[in-house]
């Protein structure tokens, strides 16, 4: 189950960058979730400056709006969502396509009007 959804995450950020290049100004990539009802929801959006409540999506794609996977909306406990979002960023990364498309960007995740985790600073091998 969990290589099925980061190879889905994976085919997402592929599918979002193949759409609508990152401009040159996004420095900082930012995955954000909110829970609705009794499921998550996950987008990606960039910001040319540091990100924070106010200021996350200077680059929000239509693509990105949302992460559609089936899998995913089983889960309802937080902690477990949140671990395997961050598992689902770190092993996409290490492709050279998403290396190459997203490189020199600051990669952040959190919950929706919270203050976000920086995760790593992509770069190629």
């Amino acid at each position: 189950m969990i290589d099925d959804i980061i190879k889905n995450f994976s085919f997402w950020l592929e599918s979002i960058v193949e759409d609508d290049p990152i401009p040159y100004e996004i420095k900082n990539i930012c995955f954000v979730y909110t829970k609705t009802n009794s499921c998550f929801v996950l987008c990606m959006g960039g910001t040319e400056f540091k990100p924070n409540q106010n200021n996350i999506f200077d680059f929000f794609p239509l693509e990105a709006q949302f992460f559609n996977c089936f899998e995913l909306n089983k889960i309802n406990d937080e902690k477990y969502y949140r671990n395997l979002i961050k598992t689902c960023i770190d092993e996409s990364f290490s492709s050279n396509y998403l290396k190459y498309q997203y490189y020199k960007k600051c990669i952040y995740f959190g919950e929706y009007g919270e203050r976000l985790e920086f995760l790593f600073q992509v770069e190629k091998n």
